[in-house]
């Protein structure tokens, strides 16, 4: 990480902790603390570049020809906490997902060469966010609220040929500030019941040190909530990256997208 990168990332981790401070209301739930364990099965799109400098390489499609094909599920778990004065969130999601194809050319990846025939490939995400929410506007049972915070970004994709043999691997590993924002509805539905529903968008326009491109995350879900408590429902989320870093010469323009059910508990 450059001076640049840890400068931004400083900067922004102490924005983010001020903001807890200054927040007029919290945006979450019920509860001072939720933890949240979501079961999201999206399936991988968009395609990847790496080359030495000077070199073009190939842009690379994840389905096309690294045969990503298949949806994956995991688990996403996330943080939440409700100050008083503000609210915090902290999320991990971790994906990752192996493929095969039979290449009909050539093509070059990290500075290699990999032959017509087999290819293995193993490609993974990994974002970690770390956001303050606030109130902007309530009408009736709807609130709007801000999001801001800062979120680290991994990338990496291991290509390899194992007739060859030939292998290599190239990785993006960034701290970005990350901006957006949401609304939230809640409304009785029972005795001890209610409905809420949810949406969030939050990302950045990134152009600092080598990295440039844009960074995109949404979610939308509903669930129905037990007086105080357990919240249970279903959501979409899709992950939207499209990147390049000029210093390693790596480009990627994904998108993950799936649906997810969702256990939340509060405390």
């Amino acid at each position: 990480m450059n001076a640049i990168q840890k400068h931004s990332c400083v900067l922004s981790v102490t924005l983010l902790l001020f903001s807890i401070f200054l927040s007029g209301c919290g945006a979450g739930g019920e509860g001072m603390f939720r933890f949240r364990a979501e079961n999201w099965e999206p399936k991988p799109g968009g395609s990847i570049r790496a080359s030495e400098v000077g070199s073009v390489g190939d842009l690379l499609d994840l389905e096309d020809v690294l045969g990503l094909t298949s949806r994956e599920g995991f688990w996403v778990y996330g943080l939440e906490a409700d100050l008083g004065v503000g609210n915090v969130e902290e999320t991990t999601l971790h994906y990752s997902s192996m493929g095969s194809n039979i290449l009909l050319d050539d093509i070059e990846y990290a500075g290699e060469i990999f032959p017509a025939g087999p290819l293995e490939s193993n490609f993974r995400a990994k974002v970690s966010t770390y956001r303050s929410k606030g109130a902007l506007l309530g009408v009736g049972p709807i609130l709007l609220k801000y999001i801001w915070g800062v979120d680290h970004l991994e990338l990496g994709t291991t290509l390899t040929a194992p007739e060859v043999p030939v292998s290599a691997s190239e990785n993006i590993d960034e701290w970005v500030p990350s901006f957006g924002l949401g609304a939230t509805f809640s409304a009785p539905i029972g005795n001890n019941w209610s409905m809420e529903l949810d949406g969030e968008i939050a990302g950045l326009w990134i152009s600092y040190g080598d990295i440039d491109g844009t960074y995109q995350g949404m979610t939308i879900r509903a669930g129905i909530r037990q007086g105080s408590g357990m919240l249970i429902g279903v959501g979409h989320r899709s992950l939207v990256i499209d990147v390049t870093d000029d210093g390693a010469g790596i480009s990627a323009d994904i998108d993950l997208g799936g649906s997810y059910a969702f256990l939340e508990w509060a405390l």
